[in-house]
């Protein structure tokens, strides 16, 4: 009796602690398959471009686990703003490709607080203010991750983070672009079966942007938690032009070559101090990525 009373109180102390709430020790308040379903295309109105006339040259802004909250470490906004700024000064149109629009991995949050989440759209109300010509603002594309789950986040999150859906798609003149919730660290099986559809249905090179690693340097809490699916995943890759695969979620970072495509795992915004610009050609269709430190 005495020591299942202690366990009682571990629990309890556990959820109480910064980043559970009850429920999500036992039940995951908001599973994927309720949030995600099916990809979403985007409307023209939803895109800070128009994709018939892109330049064929361009650049994307990439950050990932920002983690606004966290008891460790600080978001050194000031410090990546300063170099953004420098990169863009360094690389000036016509000259140089510019970027034309941001995508973030998730974990934007470090304990779904709304706090953090009122921080995170006060740091994209900044990205929004850059210019990136013919009267249109730099947009930030988003991805949730397991951190924006934590106590309750996702109505939060779903509030604070353009374009407000966790499943979605948009296509440009060479590339399709696809935003894939695997914020319970795995699509579930209408998403995937609805990616799979869609990836299968053209011949267009594509990429894939997403919370979760493939393969997380064979740490199990850092790849998509079914081996099934991870593996269903990466031939649905191969056999349907996908070009990259694009992750946050593990900090340290890694690349791994699968031959028919690239999977990038960025390393943490704010853990360490980095972002990357993506590189497209559209008349090529070739990309590579760029690391920035701050």
């Amino acid at each position: 009796m005495k020591n299942k009373l202690i366990f009682i109180c571990a629990v309890f102390l556990l959820c109480t602690g910064c980043k559970f709430g009850l429920q999500e020790i036992f039940w995951r308040a908001d599973p994927v398959d309720r949030r995600s379903k099916e990809l979403v295309k985007l409307t023209d109105s939803e895109l800070s471009f128009k994709s018939g006339i892109l330049p064929q040259q361009y650049d994307c802004l990439l950050i990932t686990d920002v983690h606004f909250g966290n008891d460790r470490y600080s978001v050194h906004q000031d410090a990546f703003f300063k170099s953004l700024e420098e990169y863009r000064d360094n690389h000036p149109a016509p000259v140089h490709p510019q970027i034309l629009f941001c995508i973030a991995l998730g974990d934007i949050a470090d304990h779904g607080r709304a706090a953090e989440f009122d921080a995170y759209e006060a740091f994209q109300n900044r990205l929004r203010k850059i210019d990136i010509g013919g009267g249109k603002k730099l947009e930030v594309y988003n991805v949730v991750g397991n951190h924006d789950l934590y106590n309750s986040g996702w109505k939060l999150w779903e509030k604070a983070c353009f374009p407000h859906k966790s499943a979605y798609y948009f296509e440009t003149q060479a590339f399709e672009w696809y935003f894939v919730d695997t914020a319970n660290g795995t699509l579930g099986r209408p998403q995937f079966y609805d990616l799979k559809a869609k990836v299968q249905s053209s011949s267009k090179p594509k990429f894939i942007f997403t919370h979760y690693p493939l393969y997380g340097n064979a740490i199990q809490y850092f790849s998509l938690s079914n081996p099934r699916e991870r593996a269903e995943l990466i031939s649905l890759c191969a056999q349907n032009n996908v070009k990259m695969y694009c992750s946050g979620h593990y900090h340290r970072g890694a690349y791994y070559d699968y031959g028919r495509f690239e999977e990038f795992a960025l390393k943490a915004f704010g853990h360490y101090r980095k972002y990357y610009i993506l590189h497209v050609d559209e008349t090529a269709q070739t990309f590579s990525v760029e690391t920035v430190s701050f």
